[in-house]
């Protein structure tokens, strides 16, 4: 079938949440509440996933290897931390600064941590998508893409140092082996993000499908759905300061009972977008894919403060800034 090329705008619903995530994003008492990887240096989906590979893991923040700072394994500080960077500006994993918070770096003033690593998985889409990608990039992320067919399967040595994962065009279905992986990933603290509505032919759905099995939402393969959005379920963080986004045909997601999910956007009552919690890891299944393609980060501004939002809620423990 094929698709349209016209834009469609579409309407998110607001409401007055906050531009703060996680529970140390202030630094102050809160900060008793963080864990992985905001309060233990060697925590989070990379260090996992180095041990896993037998890669060497990250230096923790017990300031027996630099002196910089003793962790009481809560992820805060006895009061023995010594300031080595005043702000923060270096991403080792390491609180220089003193103030609670692992990694704390937004040079630009963003509101995107520049320590993220993240993970574009599969083919890019049919449109060009420089855009996107130059966007991380100046934001200070560390943005790379694995085609499906470069190096052998996916495994733990792959995702070292990535804190996202974005499931792009999946070009075919992942061994059980690689799906337990990306799993693991997201149950040691990691984010993930996916896409579809490619091309309409049933597998741009169902290859994510393999991967999302068991994370709280999957998309139906059977039915094609186009814009305009309306009248999400719940106020949310992704929608904060969003009234348009794009959505040019795609597929319903669904959001499986047993998860704590939230339904971000729906097309004609239908839900297109769901938000998923899975202890520290976090997921959101997006049914349509435009919001990579340089045509929609042209024409709406707001596109990226989807994706800005999207960031500081998928990974609120690994280095918390303000967004916007």
């Amino acid at each position: 079938m094929m698709r349209r090329t016209a834009r469609i705008a579409t309407t998110l619903f607001l409401g007055a949440t906050t531009a703060w995530y996680g529970a140390c994003a202030t630094g102050g008492d809160d900060a008793a509440a963080c864990d992985g990887p905001c309060g233990d240096g060697a925590s989070g989906p990379e260090a996992e996933a180095g041990d896993e590979a037998g890669a060497e893991t990250p230096p923790d923040d017990t300031g027996d290897a630099d002196g910089t700072s003793v962790d009481d394994g809560d992820g805060t500080d006895t009061g023995s931390c010594v300031p080595t960077e005043a702000p923060e500006v270096t991403c080792n994993r390491i609180d220089d600064d003193c103030n609670g918070i692992i990694d704390d770096v937004d040079l630009g003033g963003d509101g995107i941590c520049d320590c993220l690593g993240i993970l574009l998985l599969g083919d890019p889409g049919p449109n060009p998508g420089a855009a996107f990608v130059a966007w991380l990039t100046a934001r200070g992320t560390t943005a790379t893409r694995r085609v499906d067919t470069a190096g052998g399967p996916l495994t733990a040595a792959d995702l070292v140092g990535i804190d996202v994962v974005v499931l792009d065009r999946l070009s075919r279905d992942y061994e059980a082996s690689e799906v337990a992986v990306l799993h693991a990933f997201l149950g040691a603290g990691g984010g993930l993000i996916s896409m579809t509505g490619y091309d309409w032919r049933g597998p741009d759905a169902t290859r994510p499908n393999g991967i999302l099995a068991g994370l709280g939402a999957v998309y139906d393969a059977g039915v094609h759905i186009d814009g305009p959005l309306t009248d999400p379920l719940a106020v949310h963080p992704i929608s904060e300061g969003i009234d348009t986004m794009t959505f040019h045909g795609g597929y319903p997601v669904t959001a499986l009972d047993g998860f704590a999910t939230a339904v971000v956007a729906r097309v004609g009552g239908t839900s297109v977008g769901v938000a998923v919690e899975l202890g520290d890891g976090r997921v959101f299944v997006w049914g349509d894919e435009w919001i990579e393609y340089d045509s929609e980060w042209a024409a709406m501004p707001a596109v990226a403060r989807l994706w800005a939002n999207l960031l500081g809620w998928l990974v609120p423990r690994r280095c918390n800034v303000p967004i916007f």
